[in-house]
C-alpha cells in the first residue's frame, strides 16, 4: 500500500493552488500573505529562497537582519529534510511527473537512464559545477542571474502576473522550453541543472530524515533503484545529496509489505 505518495501529491497540488490563490487574495486587498517563491511574507514572518538571498549577498557584499531571518525556516527544513522542497512542493517537479504520465499514455518506453555505481557522483559533479559557475557569474556580473532560471520562482512569478495583470511575460517561454525537453531527457533539469535544488542539497545536515534500509536481509530485487527518479541506490545512498525524499522507493519496496525494510528514519 502506497502511503507516502498520496500525501506528497496533496502537498504538490496545494502548493500549485497557492501560487494562484495568493495573488488572487492580494487583488481583493487581502495581504496577510503575499509574494512568490523568491520571497514571501506570511503575516510578520518573512520567507525567502536561500539561493536568492545568497545571490543578494554576492551582489551587495553585505547581509542584513531581514536577509538572515527570512532564511531561518527554509534552512531548518533543508537541514532536517534535505531538498524535500523539490519532490514535495516544487511546481516544476510536478510538471515533470505529468510529462512522465503523458509519455506512458502515449505508450512510450521510459527514458530514465540506467543506474550505475557512479551515477550519483557523476550527477552531483555536473549539477554542482553548474551551480558553481552560476554563482561565479553572479559575483562577476553583480546580478542575481540564477533567479532567471529558477523554475519554481519563474512559475510562481508568472502565476502572479497572470492573476494580477492577465498576461504572461517572456519568462514563460523558458519554462515551456525546458519542459518540452523533459519528453526526451528524463528529469534532466532536476538531476543535472536546477540551481535551486543543488543549493538546497548543500544545506542538508549530516543528521536528518533520510531513507534507510532497516532490514539487512532484503531480497535485493532492485525495485527501489528502478523507482528512484534521481537514479541513486536508496539502500546505500539514502544520505546522498541527490535524494529529495520523495518516498517512491519506500512505497514501491515489495519487502516492506512483509516487514519494514526500507523507510524514513532520523539518523
Amino acid at each position: 500500500m502506497k502511503r507516502i505518495q498520496p500525501l506528497r501529491r496533496t502537498a504538490q497540488l496545494l502548493t500549485l493552488a497557492a501560487i494562484f490563490i495568493i495573488p488572487l487574495l492580494n487583488v481583493f486587498e487581502i495581504t496577510f500573505i503575499k509574494g512568490t517563491f523568491y520571497s514571501m511574507d506570511i503575516g510578520d514572518v518573512a520567507l525567502a529562497d536561500p539561493l536568492a538571498i545568497f545571490q543578494a549577498f554576492l551582489t551587495s557584499r553585505s547581509f542584513n537582519l531581514f536577509m538572515l531571518t527570512s532564511v531561518v525556516i527554509p534552512l531548518f527544513i533543508a537541514v532536517l529534510f534535505g531538498r524535500i522542497w523539490c519532490s514535495w512542493f516544487c511546481p516544476y517537479y510536478l510538471l515533470t511527473e505529468m510529462v512522465e504520465k503523458v509519455r506512458g499514455r502515449l505508450g512510450l518506453k521510459s527514458n530514465a537512464p540506467a543506474w550505475h555505481e557512479s551515477s550519483s557522483s557523476r550527477q552531483n559533479m555536473t549539477r554542482f559545477t553548474v551551480l558553481g559557475v552560476g554563482l561565479l557569474l553572479v559575483g562577476i556580473a553583480g546580478i542575481p542571474i540564477l533567479n532567471l532560471i529558477s523554475a519554481p520562482g519563474v512559475i510562481s512569478s508568472q502565476a502572479l502576473v497572470l492573476v494580477k495583470f492577465h498576461e504572461l511575460t517572456f519568462e514563460i517561454a523558458f519554462i515551456l522550453a525546458i519542459l518540452v525537453l523533459e519528453f526526451f531527457f528524463f528529469k534532466y533539469w532536476c538531476r543535472l541543472i536546477c540551481p535551486t535544488g543543488s543549493f538546497l542539497s548543500l544545506l542538508q545536515g549530516r543528521r536528518g530524515i533520510k531513507v534507510t534500509r532497516v532490514e539487512s536481509d532484503c531480497s535485493q530485487c532492485r525495485t527501489c533503484i528502478e523507482s528512484c527518479p534521481m537514479r541513486i541506490d536508496p539502500m546505500t545512498e539514502g544520505d546522498n545529496p541527490m535524494c529529495h525524499n520523495c518516498g517512491l522507493c519506500v512505497d514501491n519496496c515489495p519487502d516492506n509489505r512483509r516487514r519494514p525494510t526500507l523507510k524514513f528514519r532520523f539518523r
